[in-house]
């Protein structure tokens, strides 16, 4: 199994709109997510996102993008910075199929920290410097590695 941890494309401000939906750049950077995404073939069954508007756009295109048969739905349990983590791996542990979670820095290092290394607290990825970047982890059970991470800048990787 594979579980696709994405951090959010860029939003725009509070200041320049209050509802933050994705900006130009983010929608670039969506589509460049995307492209790497389709390239590993991933196929996730779920796309998870939180109750933000910039993650449930970023969600929406990396499911338009990879023609996902199933539309992105918001997790049912909150994915803020320290909400608990339990919910999400309940989910991953029961999922008959791959799971990508368009989410939040702090929630999704935590989540792959506890998966990879069974320590929330032990950082095992860095989202730096940040909007649309993935990695994927794959495994099972308390078995899980990091298959692969990207990055923005790595547009030819």
């Amino acid at each position: 199994m594979k579980v696709y941890l994405i951090h959010h494309a860029h939003a725009l401000t509070a200041e320049q709109d209050p509802a933050r939906p994705l900006s130009a750049q983010g929608r670039v950077e969506s589509e460049r997510l995307v492209a790497r995404l389709k390239s590993v073939g991933a196929q996730p069954e779920r796309i998870l996102h939180s109750d933000k508007l910039w993650t449930q756009e970023t969600a929406e295109r990396v499911a338009a993008g990879l023609g996902a048969p199933v539309r992105p739905a918001l997790a049912g349990y909150s994915i803020g910075t320290d909400d608990p983590l339990a919910p999400f791996l309940a989910e991953i542990a029961t999922a008959s199929g791959d799971i990508a979670m368009a989410g939040h820095v702090d929630y999704l290092v935590r989540s792959a920290s506890r998966l990879v290394g069974g320590n929330e607290k032990r950082t095992v990825v860095e989202f730096k410097p940040g909007n649309g970047t993935v990695f994927c982890l794959e495994g099972s059970d308390d078995n899980w590695v990091v298959a692969w991470g990207w990055r923005q800048e790595q547009l030819g990787a």
